[in-house]
């Protein structure tokens, strides 16, 4: 089968602008890289340990943006890439809930038979932590903090009996959970 001049010719033409769209979809996503990535690194910073996890969030980020691939056209990338980090922090703190249910510990003295020594040594330590952490909180932090994790009270009960407002429990609380992270340190 002979091929004419134009359909080659056609043919080129349509490599040369697949070509050409695939360059304006990497400077597109360079520019939106340039544009967004400060402002995902602020919003995981605030929200992480460590600048270098923050920096790992912008890029896990635009790896979940780009592995969506060219067919997807999205109206509002920043906020679209804010949904992506939000869900990432979502994922982020299940797989968290489920490493801390294997490391609890239960108050009960009569500790089963054949508990691991180590193991009961770095609860122990992680308990002092985190005694000297909550002894250092501001009384009023400390009582929020204590009624809402240990009785259970919502932020409305705690807000009636402590006389503070809702938006103030909250804030303690918070406080709260900070200094235990801080105090606690990497797991």
């Amino acid at each position: 089968m002979r091929v004419n001049p134009t359909e080659t010719e056609r043919l080129n033409a349509a490599a040369a602008d697949a070509a050409d769209e695939e360059v304006r979809q990497v400077a597109d996503v360079a520019a939106l890289y340039e544009a967004e990535a400060p402002r995902l690194w602020r919003f995981f910073r605030r929200r992480t340990a460590s600048p270098d996890e923050a920096e790992d969030l912008v890029h896990e980020t635009f790896t979940r943006a780009l592995g969506q691939g060219p067919r997807t056209r999205v109206r509002n990338p920043g906020g679209y890439l804010t949904r992506i980090a939000q869900n990432l922090l979502r994922d982020r703190a299940k797989i968290a809930r489920r490493r801390s249910a294997d490391l609890h510990v239960s108050a009960d003295p009569d500790l089963p038979a054949g508990t691991d020594p180590v193991h009961l040594l770095e609860v122990r330590n992680m308990l002092d932590r985190l005694e000297v952490v909550m002894l250092e909180l501001p009384e009023t932090t400390r009582e929020v903090f204590m009624a809402h994790r240990l009785e259970g009270l919502t932020y409305t009960e705690i807000a009636g009996r402590t006389g503070l407002t809702v938006k103030q429990v909250e804030k303690a609380i918070a406080r709260a959970m900070v200094a235990l992270d801080r105090g606690l340190g990497p797991r």
